[in-house]
Protein backbone atom coordinates (compact mmCIF):
# COMPACT_ATOMS: atom_id res chain seq x y z
CA UNK A 1 0.00 0.00 0.00
CA UNK A 2 3.02 2.00 0.55
CA UNK A 3 4.53 1.33 -3.24
CA UNK A 4 1.28 2.31 -4.37
CA UNK A 5 0.47 5.93 -2.77
CA UNK A 6 4.09 6.65 -3.26
CA UNK A 7 3.65 5.98 -7.16
CA UNK A 8 0.18 8.57 -6.78
CA UNK A 9 2.18 11.26 -5.50
CA UNK A 10 5.12 11.10 -8.03
CA UNK A 11 2.10 11.07 -10.90
CA UNK A 12 0.57 13.99 -9.19
CA UNK A 13 3.68 15.90 -8.91
CA UNK A 14 4.96 15.22 -11.85
CA UNK A 15 1.39 16.31 -13.76
CA UNK A 16 1.83 19.38 -11.44
CA UNK A 17 5.31 20.06 -13.13
CA UNK A 18 4.38 20.10 -16.69
CA UNK A 19 1.79 21.99 -15.87
CA UNK A 20 3.87 24.84 -14.48
CA UNK A 21 6.33 24.17 -17.33
CA UNK A 22 3.64 24.95 -19.59
CA UNK A 23 2.07 27.89 -17.97
CA UNK A 24 5.75 29.60 -17.98
CA UNK A 25 6.12 29.15 -21.74
CA UNK A 26 2.73 30.63 -22.52
CA UNK A 27 4.34 33.77 -20.22
CA UNK A 28 7.51 33.72 -22.41
CA UNK A 29 5.81 33.86 -25.29
CA UNK A 30 3.75 36.83 -24.85
CA UNK A 31 6.39 38.96 -23.41
CA UNK A 32 7.33 42.42 -25.80
CA UNK A 33 10.71 41.57 -27.77
CA UNK A 34 13.01 44.01 -27.82
CA UNK A 35 13.26 46.26 -30.33
CA UNK A 36 15.94 44.96 -32.94
CA UNK A 37 18.18 47.79 -35.27
CA UNK A 38 16.75 46.26 -38.33
CA UNK A 39 13.24 47.09 -37.16
CA UNK A 40 13.61 50.47 -37.80
CA UNK A 41 15.31 50.67 -40.71
CA UNK A 42 14.12 52.19 -44.49
CA UNK A 43 14.14 49.57 -47.01
CA UNK A 44 17.65 49.55 -48.88
CA UNK A 45 17.57 51.44 -52.28
CA UNK A 46 20.49 51.67 -55.11
CA UNK A 47 21.83 54.67 -55.50
CA UNK A 48 21.84 56.58 -58.52
CA UNK A 49 23.95 58.64 -60.63
CA UNK A 50 22.33 61.52 -62.73
CA UNK A 51 24.51 61.32 -65.94
CA UNK A 52 26.01 64.87 -66.96
CA UNK A 53 25.82 65.82 -70.50
CA UNK A 54 29.21 66.41 -72.21
CA UNK A 55 30.82 65.59 -75.34
CA UNK A 56 30.46 62.67 -77.37
CA UNK A 57 33.17 59.47 -76.90
CA UNK A 58 34.15 56.79 -78.77
CA UNK A 59 31.52 53.97 -78.00
CA UNK A 60 30.45 51.11 -79.34
CA UNK A 61 27.49 51.60 -81.51
CA UNK A 62 23.93 50.58 -80.34
CA UNK A 63 20.74 50.73 -82.64
CA UNK A 64 18.19 52.12 -79.96
CA UNK A 65 14.65 50.54 -79.98
CA UNK A 66 11.81 52.15 -82.02
CA UNK A 67 10.13 53.70 -79.04
CA UNK A 68 13.43 55.46 -78.02
CA UNK A 69 15.48 56.83 -80.84
CA UNK A 70 17.20 59.24 -79.41
CA UNK A 71 16.17 62.90 -81.52
CA UNK A 72 19.31 63.87 -83.56
CA UNK A 73 20.62 67.45 -82.91
CA UNK A 74 22.94 70.90 -84.19
CA UNK A 75 26.04 70.32 -83.96
CA UNK A 76 28.28 72.12 -81.35
CA UNK A 77 31.44 72.41 -79.90
CA UNK A 78 31.28 71.55 -76.29
CA UNK A 79 29.73 71.54 -73.39
CA UNK A 80 26.31 70.75 -71.44
CA UNK A 81 23.46 71.99 -72.81
CA UNK A 82 22.46 74.28 -69.89
CA UNK A 83 26.08 75.82 -69.98
CA UNK A 84 25.77 76.03 -73.71
CA UNK A 85 22.42 77.89 -73.54
CA UNK A 86 23.85 80.42 -71.01
CA UNK A 87 27.09 80.73 -73.33
CA UNK A 88 24.78 81.26 -75.99
CA UNK A 89 22.74 84.01 -74.30
CA UNK A 90 25.96 85.95 -73.08
CA UNK A 91 27.79 86.12 -76.81
CA UNK A 92 24.22 87.45 -78.18
CA UNK A 93 23.73 89.69 -76.19
CA UNK A 94 27.15 90.79 -76.09
CA UNK A 95 27.17 91.05 -80.39
CA UNK A 96 23.96 93.39 -79.86
CA UNK A 97 25.55 95.77 -77.06
CA UNK A 98 29.18 95.99 -78.39
CA UNK A 99 29.47 99.85 -77.29
CA UNK A 100 28.19 98.57 -73.93
CA UNK A 101 30.19 96.07 -73.29
CA UNK A 102 33.33 98.35 -73.76
CA UNK A 103 32.03 99.63 -70.95
CA UNK A 104 30.44 97.38 -68.71
CA UNK A 105 33.54 94.39 -68.96
CA UNK A 106 37.11 94.52 -68.48
CA UNK A 107 39.81 92.39 -69.93
CA UNK A 108 43.33 91.42 -69.77
CA UNK A 109 46.50 92.65 -70.95
CA UNK A 110 49.60 89.58 -70.91
CA UNK A 111 52.99 89.88 -70.12
CA UNK A 112 55.97 87.31 -70.79
CA UNK A 113 56.17 84.45 -68.35
CA UNK A 114 56.78 80.89 -67.81
CA UNK A 115 56.98 77.61 -65.08
CA UNK A 116 54.78 76.55 -63.28
CA UNK A 117 53.17 79.98 -62.20
CA UNK A 118 53.46 82.94 -64.33
CA UNK A 119 51.50 86.22 -64.06
CA UNK A 120 50.14 88.77 -66.21
CA UNK A 121 49.66 92.42 -65.32
CA UNK A 122 46.98 94.16 -67.68
CA UNK A 123 47.68 97.75 -67.94
CA UNK A 124 45.64 100.59 -66.57
CA UNK A 125 41.54 100.79 -67.24
CA UNK A 126 38.50 102.60 -66.81
CA UNK A 127 36.34 101.65 -64.11
CA UNK A 128 32.76 100.50 -63.88
CA UNK A 129 29.93 102.36 -63.52
CA UNK A 130 31.04 105.32 -61.01
CA UNK A 131 34.14 104.13 -60.87
CA UNK A 132 35.65 104.83 -64.06
CA UNK A 133 39.24 106.50 -63.55
CA UNK A 134 39.85 104.18 -60.43
CA UNK A 135 39.63 100.59 -61.18
CA UNK A 136 42.24 98.36 -61.53
CA UNK A 137 43.17 94.83 -62.93
CA UNK A 138 46.22 92.33 -62.04
CA UNK A 139 46.23 89.04 -63.86
CA UNK A 140 47.93 86.14 -62.49
CA UNK A 141 48.53 83.42 -64.62
CA UNK A 142 49.18 80.18 -63.67
CA UNK A 143 49.40 76.74 -64.69
CA UNK A 144 51.46 73.63 -63.81
CA UNK A 145 53.63 72.22 -66.74
CA UNK A 146 55.05 74.19 -69.87
CA UNK A 147 53.50 77.60 -68.93
CA UNK A 148 53.96 79.60 -72.63
CA UNK A 149 52.32 83.45 -72.49
CA UNK A 150 52.51 86.15 -75.45
CA UNK A 151 54.08 89.82 -74.54
CA UNK A 152 52.00 92.22 -74.79
CA UNK A 153 51.53 95.31 -76.39
CA UNK A 154 49.73 98.60 -75.11
CA UNK A 155 48.20 101.14 -77.37
CA UNK A 156 45.10 102.47 -79.34
CA UNK A 157 45.45 99.87 -81.48
CA UNK A 158 43.37 97.60 -78.82
CA UNK A 159 40.09 99.53 -79.23
CA UNK A 160 40.26 99.01 -82.78
CA UNK A 161 41.28 95.10 -82.64
CA UNK A 162 38.19 94.69 -80.20
CA UNK A 163 36.15 96.52 -82.58
CA UNK A 164 36.82 94.05 -85.13
CA UNK A 165 36.64 91.17 -82.86
CA UNK A 166 32.79 91.64 -82.41
CA UNK A 167 30.96 91.01 -85.06
CA UNK A 168 33.40 87.62 -85.77
CA UNK A 169 31.60 86.44 -82.33
CA UNK A 170 28.78 83.44 -83.26
CA UNK A 171 26.44 81.77 -80.80
CA UNK A 172 27.62 78.80 -79.39
CA UNK A 173 25.72 75.68 -79.75
CA UNK A 174 25.52 72.32 -78.06
CA UNK A 175 27.24 69.16 -79.95
CA UNK A 176 25.62 66.86 -81.89
CA UNK A 177 24.61 63.07 -81.02
CA UNK A 178 24.12 61.10 -83.92
CA UNK A 179 21.18 58.48 -84.53
CA UNK A 180 21.91 55.16 -82.51
CA UNK A 181 25.10 57.02 -80.98
CA UNK A 182 24.47 57.02 -76.61
CA UNK A 183 24.32 59.86 -75.06
CA UNK A 184 27.53 60.91 -73.45
CA UNK A 185 28.03 61.40 -69.77
CA UNK A 186 31.30 63.02 -67.56
CA UNK A 187 34.38 61.38 -69.87
CA UNK A 188 35.10 63.65 -72.76
CA UNK A 189 37.62 63.19 -75.45
CA UNK A 190 38.72 67.28 -75.35
CA UNK A 191 40.91 66.87 -71.78
CA UNK A 192 40.93 62.52 -70.99
CA UNK A 193 42.66 59.39 -72.66
CA UNK A 194 40.02 56.98 -72.96
CA UNK A 195 40.12 53.74 -73.04
CA UNK A 196 37.20 51.00 -74.11
CA UNK A 197 36.68 47.66 -72.51
CA UNK A 198 34.75 45.34 -74.14
CA UNK A 199 32.90 42.79 -71.91
CA UNK A 200 32.23 39.28 -73.58
CA UNK A 201 28.89 39.78 -72.00
CA UNK A 202 26.78 41.93 -70.09
CA UNK A 203 27.96 42.80 -66.20
CA UNK A 204 26.46 44.02 -63.31
CA UNK A 205 27.60 47.54 -61.51
CA UNK A 206 27.56 45.23 -58.30
CA UNK A 207 30.56 43.24 -59.80
CA UNK A 208 31.99 46.26 -61.27
CA UNK A 209 32.25 48.39 -58.92
CA UNK A 210 34.16 46.16 -56.21
CA UNK A 211 36.56 45.80 -58.72
CA UNK A 212 37.43 49.71 -59.22
CA UNK A 213 39.02 50.39 -56.22
CA UNK A 214 42.47 51.49 -58.39
CA UNK A 215 40.22 53.11 -60.69
CA UNK A 216 40.32 57.09 -58.63
CA UNK A 217 43.28 58.58 -59.63
CA UNK A 218 46.67 58.32 -61.55
CA UNK A 219 49.24 59.90 -59.29
CA UNK A 220 47.12 63.67 -59.97
CA UNK A 221 44.99 62.92 -62.76
CA UNK A 222 41.34 62.24 -62.29
CA UNK A 223 40.08 58.35 -63.69
CA UNK A 224 36.79 58.13 -65.20
CA UNK A 225 34.67 54.99 -65.20
CA UNK A 226 30.86 54.36 -66.91
CA UNK A 227 29.29 52.31 -67.86
CA UNK A 228 27.03 51.56 -71.38
CA UNK A 229 23.36 50.98 -70.92
CA UNK A 230 21.15 49.64 -73.43
CA UNK A 231 18.06 51.00 -72.12
CA UNK A 232 18.45 54.10 -71.91
CA UNK A 233 21.52 54.20 -74.84
CA UNK A 234 23.57 56.54 -72.42
CA UNK A 235 26.99 56.36 -70.76
CA UNK A 236 26.69 56.64 -67.18
CA UNK A 237 28.86 56.44 -63.77
CA UNK A 238 28.65 52.78 -62.93
CA UNK A 239 25.85 52.66 -60.35
CA UNK A 240 24.86 49.39 -58.45
CA UNK A 241 21.87 47.38 -60.18
CA UNK A 242 22.33 48.29 -63.43
CA UNK A 243 23.40 46.10 -66.21
CA UNK A 244 25.91 47.50 -68.75
CA UNK A 245 27.25 46.03 -72.11
CA UNK A 246 30.51 47.80 -72.52
CA UNK A 247 32.68 50.09 -70.15
CA UNK A 248 34.93 53.11 -70.89
CA UNK A 249 37.77 54.17 -68.57
CA UNK A 250 39.61 57.58 -68.87
CA UNK A 251 42.25 59.29 -67.34
CA UNK A 252 42.25 63.37 -67.83
CA UNK A 253 45.61 64.60 -69.42
CA UNK A 254 46.02 67.42 -67.94
CA UNK A 255 44.86 69.73 -65.07
CA UNK A 256 46.42 72.42 -63.05
CA UNK A 257 48.84 69.98 -61.19
CA UNK A 258 50.07 69.63 -64.74
CA UNK A 259 50.41 67.44 -67.75
CA UNK A 260 50.33 63.59 -67.70
CA UNK A 261 53.78 61.88 -67.05
CA UNK A 262 54.80 58.70 -68.38
CA UNK A 263 54.61 57.41 -64.64
CA UNK A 264 51.05 58.20 -63.82
CA UNK A 265 50.16 56.88 -67.22
CA UNK A 266 51.82 53.07 -66.51
CA UNK A 267 49.59 53.48 -63.44
CA UNK A 268 46.36 53.97 -64.94
CA UNK A 269 47.30 51.36 -67.53
CA UNK A 270 48.27 48.51 -64.89
CA UNK A 271 44.75 49.45 -63.06
CA UNK A 272 42.62 48.80 -66.29
CA UNK A 273 44.13 45.99 -67.53
CA UNK A 274 43.60 44.24 -63.71
CA UNK A 275 40.01 45.89 -64.18
CA UNK A 276 40.09 43.82 -67.40
CA UNK A 277 41.40 40.60 -66.27
CA UNK A 278 38.59 40.41 -63.53
CA UNK A 279 35.82 41.33 -66.13
CA UNK A 280 37.32 38.65 -68.65
CA UNK A 281 37.42 42.11 -71.19
CA UNK A 282 39.11 43.47 -73.79
CA UNK A 283 40.99 46.49 -73.38
CA UNK A 284 41.90 48.86 -76.65
CA UNK A 285 45.29 51.06 -74.95
CA UNK A 286 46.55 53.64 -76.35
CA UNK A 287 49.99 54.48 -77.29
CA UNK A 288 51.93 56.01 -73.89
CA UNK A 289 54.70 58.53 -76.37
CA UNK A 290 50.99 59.88 -77.98
CA UNK A 291 48.93 60.22 -75.05
CA UNK A 292 51.91 62.03 -73.26
CA UNK A 293 52.55 63.98 -75.84
CA UNK A 294 48.48 64.78 -75.85
CA UNK A 295 48.55 66.08 -72.37
CA UNK A 296 51.66 68.42 -73.07
CA UNK A 297 50.04 69.91 -76.02
CA UNK A 298 46.79 70.46 -73.68
CA UNK A 299 48.96 71.44 -70.97
CA UNK A 300 50.32 73.91 -72.59
CA UNK A 301 47.60 75.36 -73.83
CA UNK A 302 45.46 75.06 -70.69
CA UNK A 303 48.68 77.75 -69.29
CA UNK A 304 48.26 80.21 -72.05
CA UNK A 305 44.84 80.60 -70.86
CA UNK A 306 45.01 80.14 -67.05
CA UNK A 307 44.22 83.67 -65.67
CA UNK A 308 43.84 85.53 -62.72
CA UNK A 309 42.34 89.11 -62.63
CA UNK A 310 42.40 91.08 -59.94
CA UNK A 311 40.92 93.97 -58.60
CA UNK A 312 43.04 95.92 -55.80
CA UNK A 313 41.30 98.28 -53.09
CA UNK A 314 43.81 100.36 -51.30
CA UNK A 315 42.66 102.49 -48.22
CA UNK A 316 43.04 106.47 -48.59
CA UNK A 317 43.74 106.78 -44.43
CA UNK A 318 44.38 104.59 -41.68
CA UNK A 319 44.96 100.37 -42.28
CA UNK A 320 41.92 98.32 -41.74
CA UNK A 321 42.09 94.89 -38.93
CA UNK A 322 41.66 91.84 -40.28
CA UNK A 323 38.27 91.65 -37.93
CA UNK A 324 36.89 94.47 -39.54
CA UNK A 325 37.55 93.01 -43.24
CA UNK A 326 35.54 89.48 -42.20
CA UNK A 327 32.94 91.65 -40.76
CA UNK A 328 32.15 93.20 -43.81
CA UNK A 329 33.10 90.21 -45.86
CA UNK A 330 30.69 88.39 -43.94
CA UNK A 331 27.81 91.06 -44.16
CA UNK A 332 28.23 90.73 -48.01
CA UNK A 333 27.42 86.83 -47.88
CA UNK A 334 31.44 86.22 -48.65
CA UNK A 335 32.25 82.40 -47.72
CA UNK A 336 35.16 82.07 -45.78
CA UNK A 337 37.50 79.05 -47.28
CA UNK A 338 38.32 75.57 -45.42
CA UNK A 339 41.75 77.02 -44.86
CA UNK A 340 40.94 80.51 -43.83
CA UNK A 341 43.18 82.07 -46.16
CA UNK A 342 40.30 83.54 -48.66
CA UNK A 343 36.55 84.19 -48.81
CA UNK A 344 34.72 83.29 -51.67
CA UNK A 345 31.50 84.62 -53.85
CA UNK A 346 29.15 81.91 -55.09
CA UNK A 347 26.95 82.91 -58.04
CA UNK A 348 24.14 80.18 -59.05
CA UNK A 349 24.87 78.81 -62.93
CA UNK A 350 22.43 78.02 -65.76
CA UNK A 351 22.14 74.74 -64.20
CA UNK A 352 21.48 76.25 -60.78
CA UNK A 353 24.77 75.05 -59.30
CA UNK A 354 26.27 77.25 -56.96
CA UNK A 355 29.81 77.94 -58.41
CA UNK A 356 32.68 80.17 -57.04
CA UNK A 357 32.92 83.59 -58.93
CA UNK A 358 35.49 85.16 -57.18
CA UNK A 359 37.13 85.38 -53.68
CA UNK A 360 38.65 87.92 -51.47
CA UNK A 361 42.37 88.37 -49.64
CA UNK A 362 43.79 90.08 -47.06
CA UNK A 363 47.19 90.20 -47.40
CA UNK A 364 49.16 86.48 -46.05
CA UNK A 365 46.14 86.69 -43.45
CA UNK A 366 44.18 83.34 -42.08
CA UNK A 367 41.11 84.59 -40.97
CA UNK A 368 41.19 80.64 -38.47
CA UNK A 369 44.78 80.89 -37.20
CA UNK A 370 45.45 84.32 -37.15
CA UNK A 371 44.56 87.44 -33.93
CA UNK A 372 42.59 89.60 -36.29
CA UNK A 373 42.18 92.31 -34.35
CA UNK A 374 46.27 92.44 -34.37
CA UNK A 375 46.29 91.65 -37.48
CA UNK A 376 46.19 94.80 -39.79
CA UNK A 377 46.40 96.13 -43.52
CA UNK A 378 45.87 98.88 -46.15
CA UNK A 379 44.75 96.32 -49.20
CA UNK A 380 42.27 93.57 -50.05
CA UNK A 381 42.70 92.14 -53.45
CA UNK A 382 39.36 90.50 -55.35
CA UNK A 383 40.36 87.97 -57.71
CA UNK A 384 38.86 85.85 -60.02
CA UNK A 385 39.46 82.87 -62.28
CA UNK A 386 38.90 83.47 -65.63
CA UNK A 387 38.18 80.22 -67.52
CA UNK A 388 35.75 79.36 -64.23
CA UNK A 389 33.43 81.87 -64.82
CA UNK A 390 31.01 81.82 -67.92
CA UNK A 391 31.39 84.76 -69.97
CA UNK A 392 27.38 85.71 -70.22
CA UNK A 393 27.30 86.23 -66.48
CA UNK A 394 30.20 89.42 -67.19
CA UNK A 395 32.33 87.98 -63.77
CA UNK A 396 34.68 90.89 -64.38
CA UNK A 397 31.84 93.76 -64.51
CA UNK A 398 30.67 92.35 -61.42
CA UNK A 399 34.41 92.16 -59.22
CA UNK A 400 34.87 95.41 -60.55
CA UNK A 401 31.33 96.29 -59.19
CA UNK A 402 31.57 94.83 -55.58
CA UNK A 403 35.21 96.17 -55.42
CA UNK A 404 33.73 99.72 -56.09
CA UNK A 405 31.31 99.19 -53.98
CA UNK A 406 33.78 98.28 -50.94
CA UNK A 407 35.86 101.33 -51.75
CA UNK A 408 33.11 103.65 -51.13
CA UNK A 409 31.94 101.60 -47.78
CA UNK A 410 35.20 101.69 -46.49
CA UNK A 411 36.90 105.12 -47.32
CA UNK A 412 39.39 103.34 -50.36
CA UNK A 413 40.06 103.68 -54.23
CA UNK A 414 41.09 101.40 -57.06
CA UNK A 415 44.20 101.61 -57.91
CA UNK A 416 46.70 99.50 -59.55
CA UNK A 417 50.17 98.41 -58.41
CA UNK A 418 51.98 101.70 -59.32
CA UNK A 419 48.98 103.28 -57.28
CA UNK A 420 47.77 105.11 -60.22
CA UNK A 421 44.14 105.30 -61.67
CA UNK A 422 43.38 103.55 -64.88
CA UNK A 423 42.77 105.35 -68.42
CA UNK A 424 39.65 104.51 -70.91
CA UNK A 425 41.99 103.61 -73.15
CA UNK A 426 43.75 101.11 -71.27
CA UNK A 427 40.31 99.57 -69.97
CA UNK A 428 39.59 99.36 -73.79
CA UNK A 429 42.49 97.04 -74.53
CA UNK A 430 41.64 94.86 -71.07
CA UNK A 431 38.41 94.44 -72.42
CA UNK A 432 39.95 93.30 -76.17
CA UNK A 433 42.49 90.75 -74.22
CA UNK A 434 40.21 89.33 -72.28
CA UNK A 435 37.38 88.67 -75.23
CA UNK A 436 40.50 87.28 -77.16
CA UNK A 437 40.73 84.49 -73.99
CA UNK A 438 37.53 84.05 -74.28
CA UNK A 439 37.31 83.26 -78.11
CA UNK A 440 40.62 81.22 -77.67
CA UNK A 441 38.79 78.78 -75.09
CA UNK A 442 35.68 78.40 -77.37
CA UNK A 443 37.40 77.65 -80.60
CA UNK A 444 38.95 74.97 -78.45
CA UNK A 445 35.33 74.09 -77.84
CA UNK A 446 35.18 74.48 -73.64
CA UNK A 447 33.71 77.96 -73.16
CA UNK A 448 34.78 79.49 -69.90
CA UNK A 449 32.54 78.26 -67.06
CA UNK A 450 31.64 74.84 -68.74
CA UNK A 451 31.93 71.24 -67.29
CA UNK A 452 35.11 70.29 -69.12
CA UNK A 453 36.79 73.71 -68.24
CA UNK A 454 36.23 73.33 -65.00
CA UNK A 455 37.83 69.89 -64.64
CA UNK A 456 40.91 71.62 -66.84
CA UNK A 457 41.34 74.45 -64.21
CA UNK A 458 41.19 72.12 -61.29
CA UNK A 459 43.54 70.13 -59.25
Amino acid sequence: MTLQTALIVAGIVLLLLVVAYNQWQIRKARRPRALQPEDDLPPMREPVVSPVVTPEVSAKLHEPPAAHVVERREPTLSGSPLDAAAVAAGMAASSADADEAVADEVAIAAAPASGHAASRKPADAEGVQAAAGQAVAQAHAEHGGHAEHAAHEEGDDHASAQQEAAPRKEAYVEPAVPDGQPTPAVIDPLIDCIVPLHLERKSSGDRILPLTGRLRRAGTKQVHIEGLRAEANAWEAVTAGHQYEDLQVAVQLANRGGALNALEFSEFVNAVEALAESLDASAELPDMSETVANGRELDGFAASCDVQLGVNVISDGAPWSAAYVQTVATQDGLVLSRDGTRFTRYQAGADGVQRALFTLQFGDTNFLRDDLTAKAGRQITLLLDVPSAAQATKPFKTVCEYGYSLAQRMGAQLVDDNMRPLSESSFVAIFGQLQTLYDKLEARGMPAGSPVTLRLFSL
